[in-house]
């Protein structure tokens, strides 16, 4: 997940750095001024920021909050400050954050709050929430990228990185160009949300992006994906022929 922060103290934006990097997360920029913020918000595609609200700039963390919206981003803010004061607090309400955090940071509450504002997010983009709910208990949500609770870490994978998604008991094992990723949901339930212009089923436990077939052995039955050979069940082979001729 890419996060953006806006800190303006130097030893306390250093720590911020250290603990989200522990995390497994991707710092993608960092400042103490509010400004720059603004341009990371319009240039560095972030999933999430983590604003201070006295910063350096124009304006402070609030203003620069409102600013944001106002040019219509939805990325997820959350305040981390050391002002407590109520006056403060209905000021910053007022932007809808999804969270308000008190320094000093605690880096549990933290990493729990960032899981809840990028599930929060995607229960807001899909627009089914009990769906999402159940989707996210099973390790997974689907947009057009996945995201895919990996022990204590978020990794946002876009779908067009995925090669193959394979049934492995009671879990199914993703395979991506980066890394593998087990999560428990049957093939089934993923393959109903997956696109559907993209992704073919080849074999009962095989599911296949398209893009990146690199050959098919019609002798053999089998097609390889991603440098491995896999079969294409009996029962399958028409339907893929047919899939292909749409797809490719």
């Amino acid at each position: 997940m890419r996060i953006i922060i806006v800190e303006d103290d130097p030893l306390y934006a250093a720590t911020m750095e250290r603990l989200i990097v522990k995390m497994g997360y991707q710092i993608v920029g960092i400042t103490d001024n509010a400004d720059t913020m603004l341009q990371f918000f319009q240039t560095l595609e972030p999933d999430l920021a983590l604003l201070d609200i006295h910063v350096k700039g124009s304006m402070n963390g609030i203003e620069l909050a409102k600013k944001v919206q106002k040019l219509g981003s939805d990325v997820p803010i959350i305040f981390v400050t050391s002002f407590a004061d109520g006056d403060t607090f209905e000021q910053a309400k007022k932007t809808l954050p999804y969270a308000y955090i008190i320094k000093p940071i605690n880096v549990a509450n933290l990493q729990r709050t960032i899981e809840l504002a990028l599930m929060r997010q995607n229960f807001k983009e899909k627009n089914n929430k009990d769906l999402q709910a159940k989707n996210w208990e099973e390790d997974i949500l689907i947009k057009d990228s996945i995201f895919v609770k990996y022990n204590s870490r978020i990794i946002k994978v876009p779908l067009r990185e995925l090669s193959v998604l394979e049934a492995k008991d009671k879990y199914v094992k993703i395979n991506t160009t980066q890394e593998n990723y087990l999560v428990r949901m049957s093939l089934r339930e993923i393959l109903e949300k997956l696109p559907p212009t993209e992704f073919v089923q080849i074999h009962r436990s095989v599911v296949i992006n398209a893009s990146r077939i690199e050959n098919i052995e019609l002798r053999d039955n089998t097609v390889q994906v991603g440098g491995e050979i896999f079969d294409i069940g009996r029962n399958y082979k028409d339907a893929f022929l047919k899939r292909l001729n749409m797809l490719l």
